[in-house]
């Protein structure tokens, strides 16, 4: 299993009930509407019960990574279990933090991850979109287009005491952040302190109210440098539209 460097694995992440409602449906999306024949990478937790759910065999290119629940430190865990604003992602969307391990280094066995929300719909031929190989970036829409009149700041609570902190030391006005549903990146960008980097950030600033996408943005935008905004049209059809 990717013992090729030039594979792309189109990836997933989603838990035991996600999985069995939503994977035999994209599997044959992919397969038909997308016209993808090459591997799926399922992300999931430890016990999942894969056997349980249609297609997902290795005989069907379906191969299977799976992690422990993330857990952070208690002060941050307490922080994020207490947001204030809107619905609380951290306890009603727990599972959405499993999207922070498709930056570990069992990823790099794979060159390029072509990562989707498992609830997307496949339309047409992927191919196009995979060809554009983002070498040492990652793509991604930007969460606010086509108006990008939303802020970074937005996807933070701005009443929690650490905010301030937070807007000091990272542009929160920017308006080309990513929405973190479609993401594909080079694996290149997977540095050996990467996930250990990820989850300090959590730690230090736990109060990101969409869970892994506010942190995505701050790392891979601030920090590493390496986002580059997916493009809106390839082949004159639409890249990724909610």
């Amino acid at each position: 299993m990717g013992k090729n460097k030039n594979q792309i694995a189109v990836c997933v992440v989603a838990n035991f009930k996600y999985l069995y409602k939503n994977f035999p449906r994209i599997y044959t999306q992919l397969r038909t509407n997308g016209k993808y024949s090459g591997e799926i990478l399922v992300i999931t937790n430890i016990l999942c019960p894969t056997f349980l759910i249609k297609y997902l065999k290795k005989n069907n290119k379906v191969s299977v990574l799976r992690f422990k629940k993330i857990v952070f430190d208690s002060k941050a865990e307490q922080s994020l279990s207490n947001l204030s604003i809107g619905s609380n992602r951290h306890i009603n969307k727990n599972f959405q933090w499993y999207k922070l391990h498709l930056f570990s280094k069992k990823i790099k066995q794979w060159k390029y991850i072509f990562y989707l929300d498992i609830n997307m719909h496949i339309h047409d031929d992927i191919k196009p979109i995979l060809d554009i190989k983002p070498k040492n970036k990652i793509y991604a829409r930007s969460d606010g287009y086509p108006t990008y009149n939303w802020q970074l700041s937005s996807q933070f609570d701005i009443n929690h005491p650490k905010f301030q902190k937070l807007s000091e030391s990272f542009n929160l006005k920017i308006t080309t952040y990513f929405q973190t549903g479609v993401m594909y990146f080079d694996t290149g960008i997977i540095e050996q302190n990467t996930y250990s980097e990820l989850i300090a950030l959590v730690n230090k600033y736990p109060f990101s109210i969409t869970n892994e996408q506010g942190i995505l943005n701050l790392y891979f935008i601030f920090i590493k440098n390496n986002f580059e905004e997916l493009a809106h049209e390839v082949e004159n059809k639409i890249t990724y539209f909610y």
